[in-house]
């Protein structure tokens, strides 16, 4: 058989093999196209809000969004991240059980919208604005929770169609307002992504939720409580730990300095958060290997392959945000409008801080390979602590750009916490002399 002739077969088997891809996409493909299409949509319409707001109008969407990513944080250590640890031990989702999760994610949102409300209304706002950001927040939570159930199911091209959905729908709704109306406030856009957000989830909530209706006694929260719980025990202080270290200096930073202050920060934060979608990303790759390295070849050949990935990811990373650092006015003018030109320090000190993040996740890494992850967990608590202790004096010299700086400062505090525990680790503990030396040395020991 010639050559020519085999051509087409070789065609025929690679159309088969896209149309295959495309009909059922392997899992870890779909989970990094929604990864995608999610973190998109999240940056593409931050900019938008930046361009259409204002730059105050978009420190009081940042605001919002603050409060609502902690509500999610606690959402996700209660129901999603125990749901998806439970799920994998058991190799599916019952109907029982997902009827369930979809009923604990609309019974958790209510303390979720009582922590909304007070901490906007000790921001300062109220009115609308709570009530649109607790619509918001009981969106993000509900399609949250079907994003994991869908995947988790085996339909993670169910996700990826819901959360497109949404993406295409924003622009196209926000477009139809903005020329009807000729502005969107504020609120209104955060009514938006509300809307656009239960609008595209609704069918999944339907279909997860419609046995509830027939059998009530499906739901059995008290049980899934308490399966749930011992795996949150340390997911819960941890998320506390973390929205004290960084957000809830950002929320300090908004409410002292005022809104146009933290609109500035939020589009440096957007800048810089390209390049820690990138580390995100490791977090499927790193861990695996590192765990892999120690058991391979033990402590020597851990600190080899971290130190290997580290050369590896610091290079494009420290070059991007160089690119993104030095000409920082260029691209907050060019991106986000000429007003924003003025918070290119913010950048540069947020660039600084993405480097200590990469180190500090690596040597977190060694940590999570050798099974200590407590001391992960201390070095979050002295994250905390040094990033209060020098937040006011910072602020109080430089601004917005201190309230970056003490971000900056908590973790590099977790950084020389962690190399110092690893270096503790590495070393021999002293062996401590047997009871008695000092009989033997001198000779006096009894005899047998």
């Amino acid at each position: 058989m010639t050559e020519a002739s085999t051509a087409p077969g070789r065609l025929t088997g690679l159309v088969r093999r896209v149309a295959g891809l495309v009909r059922r996409p392997p899992a870890a493909l779909a989970a990094l196209a929604d990864q995608g299409v999610v973190s998109g949509f999240g940056f593409v319409s931050g900019i938008a809000a930046a361009r259409l707001l204002g730059i105050a109008e978009f420190g009081h969407f940042a605001m919002i969004l603050i409060v609502l990513s902690f509500a999610q944080a606690l959402h996700n250590a209660l129901i999603t991240a125990p749901m998806m640890t439970l799920v994998g031990a058991r190799k599916g989702v019952s109907t029982a059980y997902a009827a369930t999760i979809l009923a604990g994610a609309f019974l958790l949102s209510v303390p979720g919208a009582v922590f909304v409300v007070i901490a906007l209304l000790i921001a300062g706002m109220s009115g609308e604005t709570l009530l649109a950001a607790c619509a918001l927040m009981l969106a993000q939570n509900l399609q949250f929770t079907l994003r994991r159930l869908l995947f988790a199911k085996g339909r993670g091209v169910q996700a990826l169609l819901m959360d497109f959905a949404r993406a295409a729908s924003f622009p196209l709704v926000a477009l139809v307002l903005w020329l009807e109306h000729d502005v969107i406030g504020g609120n209104g856009f955060v009514w938006l992504l509300a809307a656009t957000s239960l609008a595209t989830c609704l069918p999944f909530v339907v279909s997860v939720g419609r046995p509830i209706l027939r059998r009530p006694g499906l739901v059995q929260t008290g049980a899934v409580f308490r399966r749930h719980i011992p795996l949150a025990r340390w997911l819960l202080p941890i998320v506390f730990v973390t929205f004290v270290q960084e957000q809830l200096i950002w929320l300090v930073a908004g409410s002292a300095l005022g809104l146009e202050e933290l609109g500035g920060l939020r589009a440096a934060q957007y800048l810089v958060g390209t390049v820690l979608l990138l580390l995100s990303a490791t977090e499927n790759v790193l861990p695996v290997a590192a765990a892999r390295a120690q058991a391979e070849g033990g402590d020597a050949a851990l600190r080899s392959y971290l130190l290997r990935a580290g050369v590896k990811l610091g290079v494009p990373i420290i070059t991007i945000l160089a690119v993104l650092a030095v000409p920082g006015e260029m691209w907050l003018r060019l991106i986000f409008g000429s007003e924003y030109a003025a918070y290119a320090n913010c950048l540069r000190i947020l660039s600084v801080s993405v480097v200590i993040v990469l180190a500090r996740d690596l040597t977190s890494n060694y940590f999570r390979a050798k099974q200590n992850t407590r001391v992960l967990f201390e070095s979050l608590c002295v994250s905390m602590v040094v990033s209060l202790a020098v937040v006011v004096p910072l602020m109080r010299g430089g601004g917005v750009s201190g309230a970056a700086a003490a971000v900056g400062a908590g973790h590099l505090a977790s950084l020389v916490y962690l190399v110092l525990a690893a270096r503790r680790q590495s070393c021999p503990a002293p062996a401590w002399p047997s009871p008695g030396w000092w009989r033997r040395s001198l000779g006096l020991a009894r005899s047998a």
